[in-house]
């Protein structure tokens, strides 16, 4: 929408601090539909897709073990490369689909409803998590076009897709509602998080990892950027 253009080409001239359609709200949960159905259906406690996407791969590991004759070498291989892809998966749909500021009607819905409503509402426990039947339909398209572009490989590489999928979603759960823990790599990766909604939404759309954040030159610009990040969270919690 052009608002959304002009709030964000404010932001980059540094004429606000924070673009108004990703401004945390001091609310901590929002009503996304009226409608009580789909409401619900936007909602979902984390143990639900957590042990959903780990039961998925579980299957596609013993299909794999059973169905192929792939060595162990080659299940484990292939499982950590779907792993990896999974990883960048995540830091384009983050920065190219969702945070790609457009006129489109039709995808800044797509963004808002997928990600802009987090923002606003970043504390909401039953919405740091892709609700199972959405899941489910998105799943089984990457898994069909895995399958299209490697064949019954693609059996070994999905389940480590779903699990790298079942890690992020647990670190962004765990970076909304528990403290920065002491442990140095996951404490970075908090203060990266925190970075990225409080002080700049076009920097740092990594979550399980900051790696492609540092190949891509999307990192936190200064401290001052983290600092700012941790005091406007502090301020809408307040």
């Amino acid at each position: 929408m052009k608002e959304n253009v002009e709030q964000y080409l404010k932001f980059k001239n540094g004429e606000i601090r924070m673009p108004s359609h990703l401004k945390p709200r001091k609310e901590i949960k929002g009503i996304m539909y009226e409608n009580p159905l789909m409401e619900r259906l936007t909602r979902t406690p984390i143990w639900i897709p957590q042990i959903l996407w780990v039961a998925i791969a579980g299957v596609f590991v013993w299909i794999s073990f059973t169905k192929t004759n792939f060595s162990v070498q080659t299940i484990v291989l292939l499982g950590l490369a779907g792993f990896v892809t999974w990883t960048l998966a995540e830091y384009i749909v983050h920065r190219f689909l969702y945070h790609t500021e457009t006129e489109s009607d039709l995808l800044y819905s797509i963004q808002y409803k997928g990600h802009g409503f987090h923002h606003q509402y970043p504390k909401d426990p039953e919405r740091l998590a892709m609700p199972p039947v959405p899941g489910l339909i998105l799943s089984s398209l990457f898994f069909g076009l895995f399958y299209l572009l490697m064949g019954e490989y693609a059996f070994a590489f999905f389940p480590g897709f779903m699990l790298g999928y079942d890690t992020y979603i647990s670190m962004h759960y765990f970076q909304h509602v528990v403290k920065s823990p002491r442990y140095k790599p996951w404490k970075k990766l908090w203060v990266h998080h925190k970075a990225h909604h409080y002080s700049d939404p076009y920097a740092a759309f990594g979550v399980s990892t900051r790696l492609w954040d540092w190949v891509f030159g999307t990192m936190p610009k200064t401290s001052k950027d983290v600092a700012k990040g941790k005091e406007a969270e502090q301020a809408v919690a307040s």
